[in-house]
């Protein structure tokens, strides 16, 4: 036997509690599982496995839902077309930084959009449009993304049948992020904030959150006692926070 990897529901995935947005996000669930030559996934890019791996994926690709849960990415990469993979996370990774370079950042209406491809059990190549909005992200080196996404098999669709079903999908997906950050007002406050402080401002946060103390930080980047403490008083300000402890916890979540 072994252990089942992924979260039941997309709700669950994503620890949302409110009975209202759990609601909602389980209704769109709903509706997306129910269109026919689609799959849907959610993970954090980089860093993590599958979160949630819908089980349509094997009448996609004809491979085993079991496989996929035994294995998780590891069995996902293996039936992607090994001269494809290196143009997807290329494509992935530039969309991601303009995403990133948004003004709105990931508040930004903005989706990922892959042409791609997976093998089924003979091997043969199936070609599937990948579509994905961004949720939440988290600093490491490279910044990882939450990612919920969708692959449509475009077999045997017209042009025209491709972009109904691309747009229905990206509604839906723009509609799950919505309910994701209503159900997260502070995650929501955090990001909004994060994407105020400036460079000089993230430094100083950076060695906040790593206890350096304010003469510490001060001799560290060669600046003034008051210059720190003027950033500090900011970071207080944009992130809502009543003292260097509560800033440093939010300072934490980033």
């Amino acid at each position: 036997m072994f252990q089942k990897m992924f979260f039941s529901s997309i709700s669950e995935a994503l620890s949302i509690t409110s009975e209202s947005e759990k609601n909602q996000i389980d209704g769109l669930q709903a509706e997306l599982e129910a269109m026919p030559d689609t799959f849907y996934g959610l993970f954090w890019l980089y860093t993590h496995d599958f979160m949630y791996l819908s089980p349509s994926i094997e009448q996609v690709t004809g491979h085993s839902f079991k496989n996929f849960e035994k294995h998780g990415m590891v069995f996902f990469t293996s039936i992607i077309p090994p001269n494809l993979i290196e143009n997807i996370y290329q494509t992935m990774n530039s969309q991601a930084e303009a995403i990133q370079n948004h003004p709105e950042y990931l508040f930004a209406e903005e989706l990922l959009h892959i042409n791609a491809a997976v093998y089924n059990l003979e091997k043969e190549e199936i070609p599937v449009n990948y579509n994905a909005v961004l949720l939440d992200s988290k600093v490491f080196d490279p910044i990882s993304y939450l990612v919920f996404c969708s692959w449509i098999d475009i077999r045997n669709k017209s042009e025209h049948e491709i972009q109904l079903i691309e747009t229905s999908l990206r509604e839906k997906l723009l509609q799950i992020k919505s309910t994701y950050f209503r159900a997260k007002p502070d995650r929501y406050q955090i990001i909004r904030a994060k994407n105020r402080i400036s460079s000089r401002e993230k430094e100083i946060a950076q060695l906040l959150s790593e206890g350096h103390s304010t003469k510490s930080i001060s001799d560290q980047l060669n600046i003034s006692f008051n210059t720190v403490e003027s950033h500090r008083k900011n970071l207080l300000i944009k992130l809502e926070a009543k003292n260097t402890a509560e800033l440093v916890y939010k300072l934490n979540q980033f």
